[in-house]
């Protein structure tokens, strides 16, 4: 924990101009750096910084915010301690009067304007439930691709494609349906190779008609 100190004083040996007004200025950086100096030599362990620092006019008007370890200093100690150490600032050409010093519960520069817990809270959920709503529409997009897919370049169907050659029926091209255990042979197989060799034959009427003149 830290407490805040507002310390005022004027720089009686020197004078303000309109360059004091600007941070990037040579003369309001030398400023700054002889009066954090003085600052960290004065305060030592407890002071933990500058939080900031204003110049005006008046000879050089000085305003600025202190940190302190808590409960380590008061207005008192924070005012005395810059008073009795006038012959030090006077080394880095500083003649201070008019010291005032008070404490300050939040630094003007630091006033809190964040957004409340509860707000911070439904921010987040509302992320989250944006972030699975994209989710849920990413996947749904890729399903419907998926079925546009199988449904336009369906070249490999996985159903019926492939049938075994033994599924199909044996073809004939001469022949009759014999029933199994009939003693019938087919009538191809009656026809007799020779004359008269079996009971079907073959006579020529033109042969016939020449024997029964002779």
């Amino acid at each position: 924990m830290v407490s805040f100190f507002f310390l005022s004083f004027e720089i009686l040996n020197l004078q303000f101009n309109s360059s004091l007004e600007d941070p990037s200025t040579r003369y309001y950086q030398e400023l700054e750096k002889n009066i954090s100096r003085l600052f960290l030599q004065i305060y030592r362990q407890d002071f933990l910084g500058l939080l900031n620092i204003k110049f005006r006019p008046g000879s050089v008007a000085v305003e600025s915010t202190l940190i302190f370890r808590k409960n380590t200093a008061n207005d008192d100690i924070v005012k005395s301690q810059l008073t009795q150490h006038k012959d030090e600032a006077e080394r880095y050409n500083l003649l201070i009067s008019e010291i005032n010093a008070h404490e300050v519960q939040v630094p003007s520069s630091t006033a809190q304007s964040g957004v409340p817990g509860w707000g911070i809270a439904l921010l987040v959920l509302v992320c989250i439930l944006v972030l699975l709503a994209i989710v849920y529409y990413i996947g749904l997009a890729v399903c419907q691709c998926r079925r546009k897919s199988y449904g336009h370049l369906d070249i490999f169907p996985t159903r019926d494609t492939y049938h075994p050659m033994s599924e199909y029926p044996t073809y004939h091209t001469h022949g009759r349906y014999v029933p199994p255990g009939s003693t019938r042979h087919s009538p191809y197989e009656e026809v007799s190779t020779g004359n008269g060799g079996g009971s079907l034959s073959y006579t020529n009427p033109a042969v016939a008609a020449t024997s029964a003149n002779l």
